[in-house]
């Protein structure tokens, strides 16, 4: 099969017609008129070693960080709004660095933000739907995060004939779920075309998910490197980790395959030195590989079981769509009934944890995604469970773990000098949480305040994001309208 866009053409002309030709890599969110003084906070900033800035007040004008200082000597301007850091601790704004909106839908955007994420690395899907969000965003007439996305995803021509196979066997909409926003990538000319309707699209970089043979894996690398596009992957077949590094895979995607189980220690940490030799990136997407774990029966009952609810609150805030998304999934599971899936999905969760702690010992960059919108990922909720994850499974330090959602993943997008930190001239993402943490990681989750382009999200305010994102909620509040 040669290579097929899924986008038309009056579709590409819409989507830069929307944008006037220009890259949206960061569009300016609605900010307010009147500066913000965030005053009397612990400033924690993951990219410095320095220890935290005790009773310091911020000044925020124009959505962009002009003032930090301490409280005592820092002058707030009078015409200021203030928001009391007092007993409070500054964080910038989190990323999820791997998402997928075309499994959660657009329900997925305000419950985002509502747990602090004001960015995400969107890995492949629905890129007008994407641009339309972005747009309203931009307007203020949509709440959620920023967004740099890959467009479609590269696959193998023979993954997709599969899932059309697989489609047709079950009778079920899962072709017409997933193949709209694929591209077949065959040979080289296949690389070529993709590469440049990428271009077209204004993708932020390219998403590698299979590939059909080691020299068309090279020819993505290659003509990346000619439009001057990063490329994430997962681990492509045929082709080593090391060699995938060495000729330019900019991340790599999940846990390292079965067949690296049988590495030696020291063959495994040449591996991991290559993704330093090339500072390029790991994310291991903790909470998905924990889920993998869950047998069909299991995870059918978490998520369609009786009480499945009652047990499990964040199920009320799944969406229809991503249910759907979730129902085909698990299908799919419960028909493996092979009896080693349950011990080759441990032994690759415990792999993945030893991967992951001995790369962050030797220094390879980690990001911290979630694969949100595979089966029991949700959106927001699960980012905070993969920054547990990596510090009580991985070893990283909370400093460490808050780097990697968020400097680490404004680095990868090529937005550092812009996002990812809490330093004067930066677009003012913040975080105010409850609680330290660097005492504790899981403070992450006890969110006072969301400061997005200096527009301040209160408890009230994001407890209303949460209702937009809960179908229940969100009918009574329709009713009530």
């Amino acid at each position: 099969m040669r290579m097929r866009i899924a986008f038309s053409s009056a579709t590409r002309l819409a989507t830069l017609a929307l944008f006037g030709g220009a890259a949206p890599r960061l569009l300016a969110q609605r900010t307010p008129v009147v500066p913000l003084a965030i005053t009397g906070v612990t400033v924690i900033d993951p990219a410095s070693a320095a220890a935290p800035l005790r009773d310091h007040t911020l000044i925020i004008a124009g959505g962009v960080i002009t003032t930090i200082g301490p409280s005592a000597t820092t002058r707030v301007p009078a015409d200021a709004r203030r928001l009391s850091g007092g007993g409070k601790f500054l964080i910038p704004g989190l990323w999820d660095a791997h998402v997928h909106f075309m499994n959660t839908g657009r329900s997925a955007l305000p419950l985002l933000l509502a747990h602090g994420v004001t960015s995400v690395r969107e890995m492949g899907g629905f890129i007008d739907s994407t641009r339309v969000w972005q747009a309203g965003m931009a307007a203020g007439t949509l709440d959620g995060p920023r967004i740099v996305t890959p467009g479609p995803i590269l696959e193998s021509p023979r993954y997709l004939q599969g899932v059309r196979d697989r489609s047709a066997r079950a009778r079920s909409q899962l072709a017409d779920r997933v193949l709209p926003y694929r591209i077949g990538i065959a040979d080289s000319q296949d690389a070529r075309r993709a590469i440049d309707s990428l271009l077209l699209l204004h993708a932020d970089f390219v998403k590698v998910r299979t590939t059909a043979t080691p020299a068309a894996f090279f020819a993505i690398l290659r003509e990346a490197r000619r439009a001057g596009l990063a490329v994430a992957a997962h681990q492509p077949g045929g082709v080593g980790i090391a060699a995938a590094m060495d000729s330019g895979l900019t991340d790599m995607e999940h846990a390292l395959q079965p067949a690296s189980l049988r590495l030696t220690a020291a063959a495994r940490d040449s591996i991991y030195r290559s993704f330093v030799r090339n500072d390029a990136w790991y994310t291991p997407t903790l909470a998905v590989s924990h889920a993998l774990t869950l047998s069909g029966d299991s995870a059918n009952r978490a998520i369609f079981g009786r009480n499945a609810a009652r047990w499990d609150p964040r199920l009320r805030y799944a969406s229809p769509w991503l249910l759907g998304w979730w129902r085909m999934q698990v299908d799919e599971r419960m028909l493996d009934t092979a009896a080693g899936r349950a011990a080759t999905m441990e032994e690759g969760w415990r792999s993945t944890i030893a991967d992951v702690r001995r790369m962050h010992e030797l220094g390879v960059k980690l990001l911290a995604g979630t694969d949100a919108g595979s089966v029991l990922v949700y959106p927001g909720f699960s980012l905070h469970d993969e920054l547990a994850l990596l510090v009580q499974e991985g070893g990283l330090s909370p400093r460490d773990a808050l780097w990697s959602a968020t400097s680490g993943p404004a680095t990868f997008a090529r937005l550092g000098d812009r996002v990812g930190r809490i330093a004067p001239g930066m677009t003012a993402d913040l975080v105010l949480l409850d609680a330290d943490p660097l005492a504790d990681i899981r403070n992450t989750r006890r969110i006072a305040a969301v400061i997005q382009g200096g527009r301040v999200y209160s408890r009230r305010a994001l407890d209303r994001l949460l209702c937009q994102a809960r179908p229940a909620c969100r009918d009574r509040r329709d009713r009530r309208e």
